[in-house]
């Protein structure tokens, strides 16, 4: 444990010291299905192992984000940091006021009214009911819930729970925040609304701690990004190369050969669509021709990065689309079209015309002409 010396900068708020979680799975469903299982000497139940020894420090004020596949710990994870859980082995330890949403409706009573729930559920996350009563008005209004806070939860919707449960959650005095993949069931303005809540309170020094299948979600919020996989954790490091080792552990046409990494800017224009990139053929390459630049190739797509004449510095993707076989037909960023400077626009079907910016010139595809290329004077 930090000694009285540290700093708060340097504290973790957040330890994981070797934590393990198993559950019994069950194989019958009744004494006769035991009863039979046990004449064929078959298991009645096995053990799995959710999360297997996992140890982690979390400093304070760094925002960081759960992420594997459906059953790999994440939500146990959280459980176990919330105390939902207790570890089989191992213990956890966190520092300051802890506040979450692990799933809709969480602590809420459904014969209570919206109203009464606030001030259990800001009771139970430890506020005073002059401390909820200050706020109130506040959680109201983020909560877009209006007249419905005096009726029973139980007839909420599950958007209005987490809208609710959410608002209560980001408006307690907290210093760690906990939050699932809850929030996707709400609506996509106010999804934009609680990324911009927790931004704020990544600014203002807050621990988050975020469960989430969204790669946009977690690129914004978070500075570090941990993978598990079947319990145990595989990565852990920048936001960004996580979000690649866990399209990578997934597998798939998307997989990232670990041979040819995927870095800084190149990687945050691959992460807005790693799925039409696919896998990278080699390593970035630099070269001198058409004023020198930086480009990387990959199965269906080539991104490239070079510095313009007013020093600024473009990087730029290009997935499948009409343009991309005739662009390396032509030789790629090393050839006549040159560097990539914008992305394709116009439909066939609504303009009968696509167009894509290129350092050297323009390209057009026309249904009746075909392509053409339009070199700058």
């Amino acid at each position: 444990m930090p000694s009285a010396s540290e700093t708060s900068a340097n504290r973790p708020a957040i330890i994981f010291n070797d934590v393990c979680k198993s559950f019994k799975i069950n194989h019958t469903h009744s004494f006769k299905e035991s009863l039979i299982a046990s004449f064929k000497r078959k298991e009645l139940s096995t053990s799995f192992n959710a999360v297997d020894h996992l140890t982690l420090e979390v400093p304070e004020g760094q925002s960081i984000a759960i992420m594997g596949r459906n059953g790999s710990g994440k939500s146990t994870t959280l459980k176990l940091l919330s105390g939902v859980y207790r570890p089989d082995a191992g213990w956890v330890r966190t520092r300051g006021r802890i506040a979450g949403l692990l799933e809709v409706g969480a602590g809420f009573h459904p014969d209570l009214t919206g109203r009464e729930n606030v001030y259990l559920n800001a009771a139970i996350l430890g506020m005073s009911k002059e401390e909820t009563d200050e706020k109130f008005d506040d959680i109201l209004a983020f909560s877009e819930i209006g007249d419905f806070i005096d009726t029973e939860v139980k007839r909420y919707s599950s958007g209005m729970y987490a809208r609710l449960g959410f608002s209560v959650a980001v408006h307690t005095e907290v210093d760690v925040l906990l939050v699932d993949e809850v929030l996707s069931v709400g609506d996509a303005p106010f999804r934009k609304k609680c990324d911009a809540k927790m931004l704020e309170m990544r600014e203002q020094g807050k621990t988050m701690f975020i469960v989430s299948h969204s790669v946009d979600q977690v690129r914004r919020l978070c500075q570090r990004g941990i993978v598990l996989e079947k319990g145990k954790m595989v990565f852990d490091g920048p936001i960004e190369e996580a979000v690649l080792h866990l399209n990578g552990a997934a597998g798939g046409s998307n997989a990232v050969d670990g041979r040819f990494p995927i870095v800084g800017d190149f990687a945050e224009v691959y992460l807005e669509k790693p799925d039409r990139f696919g896998k990278p053929l080699g390593e970035r390459v630099e070269t001198a021709a058409n004023g020198g630049g930086i480009y990387q190739e990959f199965e269906n797509g080539v991104i490239t990065s070079f510095e313009t004449a007013d020093g600024e510095r473009k990087t730029i993707g290009l997935t499948r689309d009409i343009f991309l076989t005739s662009y390396r037909k032509h030789g790629g960023p090393e050839g006549a079209w040159g560097f990539l400077t914008g992305q394709p626009r116009g439909s066939l079907e609504a303009d009968e015309k696509r167009t894509m910016e290129f350092q050297n010139g323009t390209a057009s595809f026309h249904l009746e002409r075909g392509l053409e290329f339009v070199r700058k004077d």
